[in-house]
Formats: C-alpha cells, sequence, structure tokens
C-alpha cells in the first residue's frame, strides 16, 4: 500500500464516483479502477459497493474512510511542518546573551519583533559571560550568542555587529566625583575602584586595564565584583568608582552616576555570534532577520 493508494480511494469515497475523481485527479478511470480493486485485494475487503448511479462505502470502507481522512491530514501537516523547518519559521534555537545587554535596546527591541512574527520557534535565551559563550558555541550547545571579543582566529564563528559599546565612569550619586567629574582619567590613582575577576571575560578585562594604562594610571582596586549588578550595586553603596559598558546606562540603580570621559573614548562591538559548522536553517533565517533589524535600526 502506498500513499497513493490512500489519496485515490480517498477522492474516489468523497465524490462517489470513480469517474468524477479520475476527473479530479487525472488519471484514466480504467487504471484509478484498477488502483482501487488492488487496494481492496490488499485489505482483503470490499470498500465499494458499485452501481449505475456511482459507489457508496460498505462498512468497512467507511472505517477506513475516517483513518484515511485522519492519515492524509497528519500526512499534510508533517510536509507543513518540514517545509516550515527548512525555511526557518519551526524549531528551536538556544541564544546565548552576555547578561550586561539584556535590557538594550538594540537587543531588545529585534528579539521582541523575532518572537512575535516566529511563535512556532522556540527561542531559549541563556545567561552567559562572553568567553563561556564563544566555547559553548564552537561546542555546538548554543546555536549563537550576543556577545561581545569574537575571536577571529576561529574560521568557523562569524557575526553580525548589532550596536557598538563605549565606557563610561560610574560614580556614587553622593560623591564629589558625581558633582565635579575628574578632569583627567588619572586623577582616579588614589580613589577605590570596584573591579571583576578576570576569570569572567579576559579581553574585556584586558581592555579596560589598557584604557586605565593608556591614561596614566592603575586603578586602586578594592572591591570586586562578579558581575555588573553587583559592581552597580557596589558603586551605589558608596563602596568607591567602577568603569562600565554603556549598555549599563539601561539597568543603572539610580544611586550611581554613569558620566562619559575623554579618556574613554574606545568602543567595542557586540555582535551576534554563531558558528558555520552548526548552521540549521532555522539558525540561518534568525541570522538574516537580525541582520535586517540592524540595517533597519541604522541611519543611511
Amino acid at each position: 500500500m502506498e500513499i497513493r493508494h490512500l489519496r485515490y480511494f480517498f477522492s474516489v469515497a468523497t465524490h462517489g464516483s470513480v469517474a468524477e475523481a479520475s476527473r479530479r485527479l487525472n488519471i484514466a478511470q480504467p487504471a484509478l479502477s484498477r488502483q482501487i480493486q488492488d487496494l481492496e485485494e490488499e485489505l482483503r475487503a470490499a470498500l465499494f459497493i458499485r452501481g449505475a448511479r456511482g459507489v457508496t462505502l460498505t462498512a468497512a470502507g467507511q472505517q477506513f474512510y475516517k483513518d484515511t481522512e485522519r492519515l492524509l491530514q497528519d500526512l499534510d501537516a508533517a510536509k507543513e511542518r518540514v517545509s516550515r523547518v527548512v525555511t526557518g519559521q519551526l524549531g528551536s534555537l538556544r541564544i546565548g546573551m552576555t547578561p550586561n545587554y539584556t535590557w538594550h535596546p538594540a537587543l531588545l527591541k529585534p528579539l521582541q519583533k523575532y518572537r512575535q512574527s516566529h511563535p512556532s520557534v522556540a527561542l531559549l535565551l541563556e545567561p552567559v559571560m562572553s568567553a563561556r559563550q564563544l566555547d559553548d558555541i564552537r561546542a555546538g550547545t548554543l546555536d549563537g550568542g550576543f556577545l561581545a571579543w569574537r575571536n577571529h582566529d576561529y574560521e568557523q564563528l562569524h557575526g553580525v555587529p548589532m550596536f557598538s559599546n563605549r565606557l563610561l565612569l560610574a560614580v556614587p550619586a553622593s560623591s564629589k566625583m558625581a558633582r565635579k567629574p575628574p578632569t583627567r582619567l588619572k586623577d582616579l590613582r588614589d580613589e577605590p575602584c570596584i573591579w571583576f575577576p578576570r576569570t569572567r571575560s579576559p579581553s574585556y578585562y584586558d581592555f579596560l586595564i589598557h584604557q586605565c594604562l593608556a591614561a596614566g594610571f592603575s586603578p586602586k582596586l578594592v572591591q570586586i565584583g562578579t558581575d555588573v549588578s553587583t559592581i552597580l550595586g557596589l558603586v551605589a553603596a558608596g563602596m568607591g568608582y567602577s568603569i562600565v559598558s554603556e549598555a549599563s546606562r539601561f539597568n543603572c540603580p539610580r544611586d550611581v552616576v554613569l558620566l562619559e570621559h575623554a579618556d574613554l573614548s574606545s568602543a567595542y562591538d557586540v555582535e551576534f555570534v554563531w558558528s558555520e559548522q552548526f548552521l540549521s536553517p532555522t539558525l540561518e533565517h534568525f541570522i538574516a532577520f537580525m541582520r535586517q533589524q540592524v540595517s533597519i535600526s541604522t541611519p543611511a
């Protein structure tokens, strides 16, 4: 028994006529009659009562009609689902997200639009630091991630720039630094500084240290925060200042003032990164969607 036998039977049963079914199926009537007979022989059951004005279903035919209708509907639905997977409209994605970027509009808005326009794609966002994301993307445990500091030595890794991130000075709102920002960054050499472990993000750590050394000083580290929220909380408590990314504007405590400074003029890109080795139709469509959103938000 083949799928065509089911479709032939269903058409004959639906129209109550071999002649009408043959016309709609674009198959010769004798050939269609032969296919129905073959099906009845395989099932060892008469499916139709033949008459001068057409055919009617036997009891066995009525049951087979119900089952065939369900099978054909399931088959059509399966074909539709496969088509949607191939075009990236159905599937699942595990996407990494550096925690500090979660509230950034350049990521938040495209992700909201993607969810609205692709309800059949299960999008799982995982808060992971950039360095760990890169390892997970290369291993295939993440489909992609929004991160900074992509290693360009890995040819399999590709990225779409989402936004540029510059550095800001974070100071307690109650401090003299908030009222009178330092003219030069090195004026902070004796001020307590809140930092983070290098193991959390080696590239970002080195980038910040380089900015300080280029400004002519080494920060006086007195507190270590494991993440940006902790660092900003310590700044809000008056424990010292810190240097944070511009993305911190979108979840900054009211007791912290963020200041632009001429000695912190360098910026770095935040990208959506993926590996060509693990590229799926759903991921490919997601990448195209992100590219489109970036082009819409970027002035010509």
